[in-house]
């Protein structure tokens, strides 16, 4: 069930929405339409939606204040931002996923649901990549209005995780745009840079050539363009291939100084200053960009920036088995080890949000040792802290209840995934 709420007072905003969204996803939509400020802030607290719509240019929706304690709240910042606006102009887009005016929500708002929705770890708060693994592909068709986004998804998933800043987030969805949009023109649709130049001095735009080539070679329109991510630790890593002919990549050899004003060379010459490496293969049809992370820590919810921070040496110990499971640990940044019987089942990080939250709601003792693998930081919570930070943000609870359901769920596939297998 995918849950989609507009903040709007526009009639037809909204009919457009409903209508484009529930022809594409029918019955396993939960459409919510809301136009005070006041029952937005309720309804993101205690409904937490999947995705939103939110008119930026309306002043009784208050964008302007209600955007920015999603993009604070660690637990809110998961949710699927869209903005509809009909200026485009002078808006800090931090924690929108995209904006679009209202005469392209038909087309471009259900394949962004679509792409969303199937990729929901990345929009989870704390991206619990850890179920689902930190690789995977994307096979995009030659339509360069869903480029932005898959590369808005894969640099939002690397700010949201603290792994990039936000300068650095910014130049990964720019530099992922450039060379996919180089892999649908040159690649796909073999547009030369001599077709190009004239068709662009004519004043025309390249995404018009692009659909007029796919319109006119059923060849071409075939052709995707085949997006691959690798997030680890240390680094992320993007690979981009399209089905051309390839270049000569001996030529970028020279490409060491260009003005901003030329028509060619902009995407590159720009995408290797935002990346720590640009690397092609031998045919020149697939470009793979390496970015360093920068480490930064998560975010502390505000119901817990009162609560004690505690800072942990590689090697030390969090808890141990049989401890009183008195408190919650909200994890900063670093990893622990998880050890039963002298053996390590399993490591956590951020991703994983808490430690120890079976023992604290149950009240039981604590069911496995737990260690500082790196050095980390927590923050220790108490149940008296608990119960205030939920009275006062009650998404808390809501979010903590959805961690443990999904933890659930996961663990019993895993057993009967083995049930089936047993001999």
């Amino acid at each position: 069930m995918i849950t989609f709420s507009i903040f709007c007072n526009d009639l037809e905003i909204i009919n457009t929405v409903h209508t484009c969204l529930k022809q594409e996803f029918g019955e396993d939509l939960e459409f919510t339409c809301l136009s005070q400020a006041h029952a937005i802030y309720f309804h993101l607290y205690y409904e937490m939606p999947n995705f939103i719509l939110i008119d930026l240019d309306d002043p009784e929706i208050k964008a302007d204040s209600i955007l920015p304690q999603i993009a604070e709240d660690p637990w809110l910042s998961g949710t699927g931002v869209i903005g509809v606006s009909r200026k485009m102009d002078d808006f800090f887009t931090k924690n929108i996923f995209s904006i679009m005016q209202p005469f392209q929500i038909s087309g471009m708002l259900p394949h962004l649901i679509r792409i969303l929705s199937s990729n929901t770890q990345f929009l989870l708060p704390g991206n619990l990549m850890n179920d689902l693994g930190n690789t995977g592909s994307f096979a995009i068709e030659n339509k360069p209005d869903i480029l932005e986004a898959h590369a808005e998804l894969l640099a939002t998933t690397l700010y949201n995780q603290g792994l990039i800043n936000i300068q650095q987030k910014y130049g990964i969805k720019f530099s992922l745009v450039e060379m996919l949009m180089n892999a649908v023109e040159h690649g796909n649709c073999a547009i030369s840079y001599e077709e190009k130049t004239t068709w662009l001095e004519q004043g025309n735009n390249i995404i018009d050539l692009i659909e007029i080539k796919c319109k006119q070679d059923p060849k071409i329109a075939a052709k995707q363009v085949v997006l691959t991510y690798n997030i680890q630790d240390s680094h992320s890593a993007f690979t981009i291939r399209d089905e051309g002919q390839g270049f000569d990549t001996s030529k970028l050899a020279n490409l060491k100084n260009i003005e901003m004003t030329e028509l060619h060379g902009r995407g590159i010459f720009m995408t290797r200053h935002y990346m720590s490496q640009v690397t092609y293969n031998e045919k020149g049809n697939e470009v793979t960009l390496t970015i360093t992370h920068e480490h930064h820590q998560q975010k502390i919810p505000e119901g817990f920036k009162q609560s004690e921070l505690l800072k942990f040496e590689s090697g030390e110990i969090v808890f141990n088995k049989n401890d009183k499971g008195d408190k919650l640990f909200y994890i900063i940044s670093g990893e622990f080890e998880v050890i039963i019987d002298n053996h390590v089942v399993n490591v956590l990080n951020s991703t994983s949000v808490f430690l120890g939250e079976m023992a604290f709601l149950l009240g039981n003792r604590r069911t496995a040792t737990v260690r500082a693998k790196t050095d980390a930081h927590l923050v220790s919570v108490s149940a008296r802290e608990w119960i205030g930070a939920v009275q006062k943000y009650p998404h808390y609870g809501v979010f903590l209840a959805r961690l443990i359901a999904k933890k659930l769920h996961t663990q019993n596939k895993s057993l009967i995934a083995r049930a089936v297998t047993w001999p």
